[in-house]
């Protein structure tokens, strides 16, 4: 059976019918993680058994590759090195290292969290906000990355694709839809809630591995569908983590390149997490039988950005 497509007009339409603006009051910057209760962060607490944790992030590597924009930074300011060869310095200096270290979060290699600044509807951002109060000298001044200063806690979903389509890792362009998605949640018997963290892996961390950094706009990369918008909308959930953009690269819409991250952010208020590592993940909820676990999420606490490099992670 043809999956359905959205139209432009369809996707533009969703702006406003799939729209929590106004959700949680006029003042309201929290957007989706409003839905992260104290109820359910004490749910989440109990699905630590055995308190056997996995990272979801990738390493961050100061290397030169076709993926990156701007490259990560780091530059060793004191080292190790010579030490041995100057035993009268070890005696009389403080030893020590340390490294200056540059990076632009946004982009396809840092795992980063995107505060609800970081996409506009227009000239606006989620809930009415003007654009404009994000400043070219001072930065995010509503809605930046310091929101998260308290972490976020909450129950996190693995819809592992690979595994469900018998595959390693999926292939640039290719699209999941919502069929797709309920047939995940099928198969690893767990169901999406309200107030989750939804977390779905393509393989595109383990392509990039078994064959090296590829520019995602020019081959493409696994993703959702626009189609799958209106069905995490009925999810409600708090955060959504994909491990590329989570929108399927390309988008098949001229003037609505990256939908899932144009309707998501600025549209429900709902916080992204790009460039996830779910190799770890996957095999551990393979392991443990179970696909669902508690999520902490906790970005770099950076006053006024649109983002920051985060290291989520599952506890089982």
């Amino acid at each position: 059976m043809a999956k359905t497509k959205p139209t432009s007009d369809e996707i533009r339409g969703w702006f406003t019918s799939l729209s929590n603006w106004g959700r949680w009051g006029k003042e309201d910057q929290m957007g989706t993680l409003n839905l992260i209760t104290p109820e359910k962060r004490m749910g989440a607490f109990g699905l630590v058994k055995k308190g056997r944790s996995v990272t979801l992030s990738r390493p961050i590597v100061a290397e030169n590759s076709i993926d990156a924009r701007v490259p990560p930074q780091q530059y060793t300011i004191e080292s190790g090195e010579g030490w041995e060869s100057t035993p009268e310095k070890m005696e009389t200096t403080n030893r020590s290292a340390s490294e200056y270290i540059g990076m632009v979060p946004h982009g396809f290699v840092i795992t980063h969290v995107d505060s609800l600044s970081h996409i506009y509807l227009g000239s606006q951002m989620y809930n009415g906000w003007p654009a404009h109060k994000v400043l070219t000298r001072g930065g995010a001044t509503v809605e930046s990355i310091d929101l998260l200063k308290d972490g976020v806690i909450t129950r996190g979903v693995l819809l592992d694709m690979p595994t469900l389509k018998g595959v390693d890792y999926m292939q640039p362009g290719e699209a999941l839809y919502p069929e797709d998605l309920e047939a995940a949640e099928q198969r690893f018997n767990v169901k999406v809630q309200s107030g989750d963290a939804l977390f779905i892996r393509t393989g595109n961390w383990e392509r990039r591995n078994a064959l090296g950094p590829e520019n995602p706009h020019e081959v493409g990369s696994a993703g959702m569908q626009a189609a799958c918008l209106p069905w995490i909308k009925s999810k409600d959930i708090a955060v959504l983590g994909g491990d590329m953009a989570s929108d399927v690269i390309p988008s098949g819409y001229e003037d609505i390149p990256m939908p899932i991250h144009q309707v998501m952010v600025p549209v429900m208020g709902c916080w992204l997490i790009d460039n996830c590592n779910f190799e770890g993940l996957a095999a551990v909820c393979k392991e443990e039988g179970r696909y669902e676990f508690l999520a902490i999420i906790t970005p770099l606490r950076l006053a006024t950005a649109t983002g920051a490099p985060a290291n989520p992670i599952a506890v089982f």
